[in-house]
């Protein structure tokens, strides 16, 4: 078929010869990755690692033409550790079954219902086989004590987790300070030598972002059904900030007056996010259809993932590179974290405010966040899930809402789909490294104990 000979490398443009590796390439970028794979070759970028890709071109970015391997598909575990042959890819039947593929899905985009597969193979799965503790099992029976309104919240419902005065100095935009809490000042230390330059030069602050409010019911067509009704689910930011602020406060006036450490009062705002996150999920669509067994699985793998992505999203609000803005409402400098927490706490918020700008470039709006975050819900790395076919029915469907929104919304950004995709991969690299720092912590004794958030990390160890 002449028309099949003349497709074009996605990589380069060169002319295509066949499959490789699963997508439509050409011999130099087939030989090219193998060898990088094979080789475990570690390249950089001299720019902004955003290098254009031609046939003329691909030579002179090796970091750029390995990622837009990846990005555009190709399979690293498909290439032979013992550089043996594989089976010879007939491009002519492969490249037609692809072709139909996409035309399928293409048109079942048009009658908004398709299924779309599962997050490219670059995500790594995360190892989810354990058991269930018996602790856990009083999740489900905790987050039915959660009152329908958020605002209601106080420590009565969880009150094993026994809050004490904090040690953290912080200033609170938008509210009043907590009568008698007090908050210590951090100490004044320059560390900027510590940070990457694009977080010590004096650039101006990324502007924050402006989200519309969510749809009425007279709605846009454009806008997928999936991601309105989880538009209109999403908590409201304001009345989970006075939940927190005031569980805090009734603990202090409970006298419990142990001294918390900048950590420890962290690792309490957590536990409270925690709670409301719980709250979301248990009013999810498809969700809640689920069995109470099968909503614990699910969350149990999912938790901090979940928690990572509220605070990015935050950050992403909040619009300033030098700050973070935590749950609170409060605003702590950059520098003022760096002089109390440790180096691996340091390379873990370094690195999530890394994920914030590059979120920031891809422009990723609200819409995409709560469809991102259901995603995350729903992950099918889950083993041993009662109802699997409704877990994967949900993603699926989530899949083909973003997908839809993103091509409708961001036509001249046509790999916009793909690209937080990936990047949500990101989100779980780090939570699974926040994770495992925090139960280091725990095993130090500097976690506060009897909480939500502990028996989530015990979850995935039992």
């Amino acid at each position: 078929d002449e028309r099949v000979d003349q497709r074009t490398c996605l990589i380069c443009g060169d002319r295509a010869t066949g499959l490789h590796y699963g997508i439509i390439s050409c011999e130099g970028c087939k030989g090219f990755f193998k060898r990088s794979i094979c080789n475990k070759r570690v390249y950089r970028c001299s720019r902004d690692k955003n290098c254009v890709m031609s046939r003329k071109q691909r030579n002179r970015c090796q970091y750029c033409r390995l990622l837009k391997c990846l990005q555009m598909g190709m399979n690293r575990k498909a290439v032979r550790a013992d550089r043996m042959r594989g089976g010879r890819n007939k491009f002519g039947p492969m490249y037609k079954r692809d072709r139909a593929l996409k035309q399928q899905k293409k048109a079942l985009i048009r009658a908004n219902g398709f299924k779309l597969e599962s997050v490219p193979q670059i995500m790594s799965p995360v190892q989810s086989d354990y058991s269930l503790s018996s602790t856990i099992h009083s999740i489900h029976a905790m987050s039915k004590t959660l009152p329908p309104n958020p605002a209601a919240l106080t420590p009565v419902d969880y009150e094993r987790s026994p809050y004490g005065t904090p040690s953290l100095g912080m200033s609170v935009p938008g509210h009043a300070p907590l009568p008698g809490y007090h908050y210590p000042s951090f100490p004044n230390r320059a560390i900027k030598s510590e940070y990457p330059d694009h977080y010590t030069n004096a650039h101006e602050a990324v502007p924050a972002y402006m989200y519309p409010e969510t749809y009425p019911s007279s709605s846009p067509p454009d806008i997928p059904e999936v991601i309105l009704k989880l538009l209109q689910l999403e908590p409201d930011e304001a009345q989970v900030k006075a939940r927190i602020l005031s569980c805090l406060q009734q603990e202090q006036g409970k006298g419990r007056h142990e001294k918390l450490s900048t950590f420890g009062l962290m690792c309490k705002m957590a536990d409270q996010t925690l709670f409301s996150i719980v709250e979301w999920a248990r009013s999810c669509i498809f969700f809640k259809e689920l069995e109470v067994g099968d909503q614990m699985k699910l969350l149990q793998n999912c938790w901090s993932e979940l928690l990572v992505f509220d605070h990015i999203y935050r950050q992403l609000q909040h619009g300033k590179e030098h700050s973070v803005l935590l749950v609170t409402g409060q605003e702590v400098d950059m520098s003022a974290i760096a002089a109390q927490a440790g180096s691996i706490l340091n390379t873990l918020v370094l690195r999530a405010q890394e994920l914030v700008l590059h979120l920031h470039s891809l422009q990723v709006d609200r819409h995409e966040f709560v469809c991102l975050k259901f995603l995350i819900l729903f992950s099918l790395d889950v083993k041993y899930l009662e109802n699997h076919s409704l877990a994967k029915d949900a993603q699926e469907k989530a899949n083909a809402a973003l997908l839809e929104y993103t091509v409708c919304h961001y036509p001249h950004s046509t790999d916009k789909f793909r690209q937080l995709l990936l990047w949500l991969a990101e989100v779980r690299a780090l939570s699974l490294q926040a994770e495992e720092y925090l139960y280091h912590k725990h095993l130090s004794g500097e976690v506060p104990c009897n909480n939500l958030l502990i028996e989530m990390l015990h979850a995935k160890r039992t």
